[in-house]
């Protein structure tokens, strides 16, 4: 009977979901293995299909030609994998783990927050112009924490919450498509020169999928300290960034904390001007500490209704 009621809970989405949150936070993989180290690989592809001196509309082709490449073998080993698994709630357990990669995320903030505290300036600059592919040279200390605190957010909306968002929304199917690819947003970034042009549809398709988690996202921080003004500040804000669900997240976490991201930055050596998102403060090592927290207080917010939607659910299903 024991056993039997275990199963009927994996069977569940949501508790399923909250199960893979819990074992992704305590049981963290080795970095070898993890979503992330896929990226060095899809770079390798797209200089492969994408040579420098190919014609623009080859360029172009080859981006829309290459992430259907990837996701539908991917898609189709998952299909048939799950279908000769011994549980179907099992596979999409250990999938949904491997996928999810909030904890790495909070080592990397943790390790640029030491380099900051020690005034390693340069150190810091290189690791955050890795992750955020711009540069990151002229960047102050102040710079460096507006950028490390949108990349921290960023990451956090692509790697954790969209994920499960989309493990909700279309089953473990959505879910891997959905990292996927923010995998090859990131390996095929137009912040390249030589990706102008082949990244252009797959970030377009990403940031299409991020609409509805980042705005979800933005919603559920209405719940937070200073969630008036942050939810007017999305909808205010949000269209005056590249994408608006990113663009909303950013926005909300900025105003409920009172502190200012967005903003110009040079990418390809060229001075971009974003929008100005949030409040007026600059931001400083606080501020990076504060948004930390403002994400692991969502993330936890996020566990509590997955198990206490479907406990409610589930007690008046079968306990009744």
């Amino acid at each position: 009977m024991e056993t039997s009621l275990l199963w009927t809970l994996l069977e569940q989405p949501a508790i399923l979901l909250a199960l893979a949150l819990l074992l992704e936070w305590i049981l963290p993989l080795p970095s070898q293995v993890q979503p992330s180290a896929l990226v060095p690989l899809l770079e390798r592809l797209s200089q492969k299909v994408n040579r420098r001196g190919t014609p623009l509309t080859q360029q172009w082709i080859a981006g829309l030609l290459t992430p259907l490449t990837v996701l539908i073998p991917a898609l189709l080993g998952q299909w048939a994998l799950r279908n000769l698994s011994l549980s179907e709630a099992l596979f999409d357990l250990l999938l949904l783990v491997w996928l999810l990669e909030w904890r790495p995320l909070k080592n990397e903030s943790q390790a640029l927050q030491h380099l900051l505290r020690a005034n390693k300036i340069s150190m810091a600059r290189l690791q955050l112009a890795r992750w955020t592919r711009r540069d990151t040279s002229r960047l102050s200390l102040m710079g460096l924490c507006k950028a490390a605190s949108e990349m921290t957010v960023l990451r956090w909306l692509g790697q954790w919450f969209g994920v499960a968002f989309w493990f909700l929304l279309a089953g473990i199917e959505g879910a891997l498509t959905f990292r996927l690819l923010q995998l090859m947003a990131q390996a095929f970034s137009p912040k390249l020169a030589r990706n102008l042009q082949f990244g252009e549809f797959c970030c377009r398709l990403y940031s299409l999928m991020l609409l509805l988690p980042g705005w979800f996202a933005t919603l559920l921080l209405g719940a937070f300290p200073g969630g008036g003004p942050a939810l007017l500040a999305a909808f205010r804000q949000a269209r005056g960034w590249y994408s608006s669900g990113s663009g909303a997240l950013l926005a909300a976490i900025a105003a409920g904390l009172g502190i200012s991201l967005g903003g110009p930055r040079f990418y390809l050596e060229q001075k971009i001007r974003y929008v100005r998102l949030g409040g007026s403060r600059e931001p400083d090592l606080q501020a990076l500490q504060q948004v930390h927290r403002r994400l692991t207080a969502l993330s936890v917010l996020l566990l509590f209704l997955l198990v206490g939607f479907e406990g409610i659910a589930f007690y008046a299903q079968y306990l009744r």
